[in-house]
């Protein structure tokens, strides 16, 4: 899996989900739900898949398909493969957990309805590069039980060449506009810095420089992203079309004092 040793991961945007948008199958018990989450794209804007046509979206199910919860952002990468975050397909051991409990939507920019269930695909296989020793490999490909055809999404290219701070870079994900509030159903975008502060060392040590297997960006701006954008896009243009610098990971309050880990003074 070369993909997963060259593949940067942003080390500047949070991954633990809080909350989460659920669907129901019994319309008698709920229906689509929309809940407070701890999920943003900050200083965003809304987007489309003829910007991100390769964005896809994780949910999973832990009652049979009873209901759907989603979990993270991920990119189509081949017709059977889609990239995230491997803390998305993590348990609380950091051990990968089964296939069969999730259900990716592919190419779509707004969040599933109960009417998508039956387009979603299946995983049959996780590739993760082991996270559980260390937080520089928080990034895994699935497979999927059924190519993706080029009518619904085409897989994005990787970009091939450095990483510098001038690199005009971007994130995308499903999210709210402010930390703690609800749930965006679209697609939205933001522009990020990529640096080389020492605080990016800092605060995760697995940080060496951004020619690594992560990347790290500090958001002077606030414009920025966070936990349950994890897995999504970190792109820039290359003739004329998005490519993929990276995958969204976590992140950290500079102000140790605060719980707030996005927006501004986030590392």
């Amino acid at each position: 899996m070369h993909l997963l040793s060259t593949l940067r991961v942003i080390l500047s945007l949070t991954g633990v989900i809080c909350a989460k948008y659920n669907i129901f199958t019994d319309t008698n018990s709920a229906s689509d739900n929309q809940t407070s989450i701890a999920t943003s794209i900050i200083n965003g804007e809304v987007t489309g898949t003829d910007y991100y046509p390769f964005i896809s979206q994780l949910y999973i199910t832990e009652d049979k398909g009873f209901s759907y919860s989603f979990a993270c952002t991920a990119e189509l990468i081949g017709k059977r493969h889609i990239i995230t975050a491997v803390h998305c397909v993590s348990d609380g051991n950091m051990k990968l957990r089964s296939p069969s409990l999730y259900r990716p939507k592919i190419g779509s920019e707004t969040l599933a309805t109960i009417n998508d269930i039956s387009k979603f695909y299946t995983v049959t296989n996780i590739y993760g590069a082991g996270f559980a020793t260390s937080f520089a490999n928080d990034v895994v490909i699935l497979r999927l039980n059924k190519p993706v055809p080029s009518s619904v999404a085409t897989p994005v290219k990787i970009y091939p060449y450095t990483i510098t701070t001038s690199l005009p870079v971007e994130v995308a994900g499903f999210g709210s506009t402010y930390y703690g509030g609800p749930v965006s159903k679209t697609l939205l975008r933001t522009v990020i810095n990529v640096s080389d502060s020492p605080n990016c060392a800092a605060f995760n040590p697995d940080w060496a420089n951004n020619s690594g297997p992560l990347v790290c960006s500090i958001s002077p701006s606030g414009n920025d992203s966070c936990n349950g954008d994890s897995g999504g896009p970190m792109v820039t243009k290359l003739n004329g079309k998005r490519v993929l610098v990276g995958t969204v990971s976590w992140g950290e309050n500079m102000d140790t004092s605060s719980k707030i880990n996005c927006g501004a003074n986030n590392v």
